[in-house]
């Protein structure tokens, strides 16, 4: 009686992506429309997910880390829970009405997101890459 090897794949229910990023707000670029500019970020996994030590980046096409965004401690997402990121400053607060959608603020004076387009990318707290969007703008003729 032999025994023959039995192949087992799982795949991981826990996935945190970059969903939108809001880079070109309408209007002129002003200090006043700092938090207009966003990312969101989604728990598409079935599990509660910590994004302490968490990072997200504007990297350039080499691949370079221009802006760092470190998520604070308290910060997780449940299943299907979202996250905005604005570049401006304001308190890290839940959305009012809403307990369990951080609105958090990178504190930043000025834009990161180009209003070209633009590529961001999500780290885990060991370093390694959970999700990257490349967004650009397409110029109407």
């Amino acid at each position: 009686m032999g025994f023959s090897p039995i192949l087992v794949l799982v795949k991981s229910s826990n996935r945190v992506i970059i969903e939108h990023i809001n880079h070109n707000p309408h209007g002129k670029d002003a200090s006043d429309k700092l938090n207009e500019e966003f990312v969101v970020l989604e728990n598409e996994g079935t599990e509660k997910i910590s994004l302490a030590g968490w990072t997200l980046t504007d990297e350039t096409a080499t691949g370079a880390r221009r802006h760092v965004y470190r998520f604070p401690q308290a910060v997780s997402l449940s299943s299907r829970e979202k996250t905005y990121i604005h570049t401006g400053a304001g308190e890290d607060s839940f959305e009012k009405g809403n307990p369990s959608k951080w609105i958090l603020h990178w504190g930043r004076y000025a834009f990161v997101w180009n209003n070209e387009g633009d590529m961001a990318t999500l780290f885990d707290a060991d370093g390694n890459k959970v999700d990257s969007l490349q967004v650009v703008t397409i110029k109407a003729t």
